[in-house]
Order: C-alpha cells, then structure tokens, then sequence
C-alpha cells in the first residue's frame, strides 16, 4: 500500500471513529443508488412488474439473513462458553466500568441496555482518549468520566466508586441497588479498590468473561454476577 492510500485508508477510519453520522449516512447513499441502479436494470431487460417481484425477494431474503445472524448471536453469547451455568447480574439503570478494552465496554453495555441510563467510566491518562472517541457511539446513554490518577492507584479507585454511589448516583435519581460495578478492566490494584468499595457498602458487582476458540480469546461473553457472602 502506497503511502497516498494509507493515509487515506487511514483517515476514512479515523473519520467512522469519530464522526457517528458518518457511516450511516454514506450507507444510506450508497444503498439508495444501488438499488435504483439494480432497479433500472431489471425494468430495462425483464419488465417492471418481474423487476418488483425480484426486489421483493431480495428484501425478504435480506430480513431473514438478519434475523438468522441475531438468533446465532444472542444464541452465542447467552449458551456458549463456561458461563452458561452461572448467574447474570440483573439489568441495571447505571454501570460504572473501568474503562481499558472497547469490546467489553461495548458487551456489558448492550447487555443492559435498554434500561442503562448512565455510564460512569473510570479511566486514566492511557485511556481517556479511547473512551471519549466510544462514548458517542452509544445512544440512549449519559456518560461521565471519572479520572484515576495513575494505573496502580487503589486509594484513588476506591474513593471514587464510593463517591459515585454515595453522592453521584443519588444526585441523579440512583438508588444504590440500580448500578453494577464492573470489574473486568483496569490494572488488578484498580479491582481491588473497586472491590472493597462494593464490599464495603453491598453494591452489585459483575465480571464480563472473555470467550476462548482454543487458545485464543474470540470475543467476550454476557456479563456473570460475582457474588461475596460477607463472614
């Protein structure tokens, strides 16, 4: 690839990153012109009454290859791995999630849409670019970041998530019980702060599990509930 086509190559991404309307849009043109390109055909060398029953076909076809590919989705991500015998967590108004990989945000996302209303990511100087170029592909979504000072700063973890359920959440019409931590991203002494502040106050805790072809990982699963019993 020369370097005239990389950087255009590179560029078209950046700009279906970073501009949401974007790729709908273009779509949206480019299906438009195929179709009265396929129509116009079809009119000219079989009639227009055949050239209908042809689109009508394909129309249906099309719905049905949707519905195929959902049904193996949900089928996939609800039956398959070693989480299929263990509890999901209850959908939930709020999530807070510490924010370091775009597919798990995106799976526990999804998996409590559509009652999610609000989205705390706690992220760090590493990742808040990341997080702020996905923020805007989630509609129905508020978010707000809340910023770690360093990538192995438990005191600073804990105090936030704390804050965020006793004084964040209830400014914004939470209850306490309406929002899931997530463990699944950050460095290891991040979960642990986030742990002793769900620990400490009883908060719902869930882990988004990765999902492995062999030995290697192909994607996450659905959110599993981790439950502490306290002693």
């Amino acid at each position: 690839m020369n370097p005239f086509t990389k950087r255009l190559s590179e560029a078209f991404q950046r700009t279906l990153a970073e501009v949401p309307w974007f790729g709908p849009v273009i779509s949206a043109v480019l299906v438009a012109m195929l179709v009265n390109l396929l129509t116009d055909t079809l009119v000219a060398y079989i009639g227009t009454l055949f050239a209908w029953v042809i689109l009508f076909v394909l129309v249906i076809l099309i719905i049905m290859f949707f519905y195929a590919y959902d049904t193996g989705q949900r089928r996939r991500r609800h039956n398959l791995g070693p989480v299929k015998d263990l509890p999901h967590p209850a959908c939930q108004r709020g999530l807070i999630f510490m924010f370091s990989n775009e597919a798990t945000l995106r799976e526990a996302i999804q998996y409590h849409q559509p009652r999610l209303e609000h989205c705390w990511l706690l992220v760090t100087q590493q990742t808040q670019a990341e997080a702020d170029r996905l923020k805007g592909q989630f509609s129905g979504v508020n978010f707000d970041d809340v910023f770690i000072p360093g990538l192995y700063n438990t005191q600073a973890c804990y105090q936030a998530v704390r804050d965020i359920y006793q004084r964040e959440a209830p400014r914004l019409g939470f209850m306490p019980g309406e929002i899931v931590a997530d463990i699944t991203g950050g460095t290891k002494p991040m979960t642990v702060g986030m742990l002793l502040a769900c620990m400490e106050g009883g908060y719902p805790i869930e882990h988004v599990p990765a999902q492995y072809d062999g030995k290697r990982v192909v994607g996450p699963l659905p959110p599993i509930e981790i439950r502490i019993r306290k002693l």
